[in-house]
């Protein structure tokens, strides 16, 4: 028996390739998959990444949309491989496979399992709501930048924790955009409604004087804001897929693509600096 007829070949991708093509287009318009079991998921994954596990995915798990582009990773390439072997044969139309070993992937993964944080608005929430707590974490993960800016002495730091609360007022601007009703909105209500929400979990974890004391330079700090970065864009793209309003689902992948674009624009910044002290 030759496997080559029954199996069609997926296009493979380097880790590179994959990265380019998820910057190039909008979050929501492809499927980035992890077909690794839950428990690796939770130790490590890709921010936005979608866990299916390949037995689960083989019994026609996942509710996976066969019409869009689906880029599939594991640990090294031998699940990834069989996945989108598979899904190929189902009819998705663009199946590609990151073959490499993930584990090195551009250095930046996360924690957590794929419920995490899920419990902090319900999936059939409506748009109102689901504004209020897009816009509540955004604004603190802003007070937070200028919680440390004012606590750090070191003037260098301090400009760059400035700079990234600044970058917070592009969200929350780009945020009421996609609000009709942004005239009429009573934004202290709002806050006061949704309480003390930072962007990124894992901010959460240390107070800034903490954060502070371990900062030994800029890089340590565009390192942070990347990681705070990394945990939202992975929420909202977990968000999105729970909900059930569309509104509220275009809403959550809107915010997904401008955390994206934070994250390259702070990648720039930090690439930029390191070319500065060299």
């Amino acid at each position: 028996m030759k496997w080559g007829n029954i199996f069609t070949p997926a296009k493979v991708v380097t880790e590179k390739e994959a990265k380019d093509y998820m910057d190039k287009h909008e979050t929501g318009s492809y499927q980035l998959v992890d077909v690794r079991t839950p428990e690796e998921y939770e130790e490590h994954h890709l921010p936005g990444a979608k866990l299916v596990p390949l037995n689960s995915l083989m019994e026609g798990g996942g509710n996976l949309d066969p019409e869009k582009p689906a880029i599939v990773y594991c640990r090294s390439g031998g699940r990834s491989k069989a996945a989108t072997q598979w899904m190929s044969n189902q009819g998705f139309k663009e199946v590609y496979d990151i073959s490499s070993n993930i584990t090195t992937w551009l250095g930046l993964q996360l924690e957590g399992g794929y419920e995490y944080d899920l419990n902090l608005i319900r999936s059939d929430v409506e748009f109102s709501d689901a504004f209020g707590l897009a816009y509540a974490m955004e604004e603190g993960l802003q007070q937070f930048y200028l919680e440390l800016e004012k606590g750090e002495e070191r003037q260098e730091l301090k400009a760059v924790y400035k700079k990234l609360a600044g970058f917070e007022d592009l969200h929350k601007e780009q945020l009421l955009k996609q609000n009709k009703d942004a005239d009429c909105l009573d934004i202290s209500e709002i806050l006061a409604k949704q309480g003390d929400v930072v962007e990124g979990g894992e901010a959460n974890r240390f107070s800034p004087f903490q954060i502070i004391k371990i900062m030994k330079e800029i890089q340590d700090i565009y390192a942070l804001a990347l990681a705070i970065e990394a945990q939202s864009f992975d929420l909202y793209v977990r968000l999105a897929d729970k909900a059930e309003n569309e509104e509220t689902r275009k809403l959550f992948l809107h915010m997904a693509d401008e955390e994206k674009t934070h994250m390259n624009y702070i990648t720039n910044e930090l690439s930029n600096y390191i070319k500065q002290v060299a």
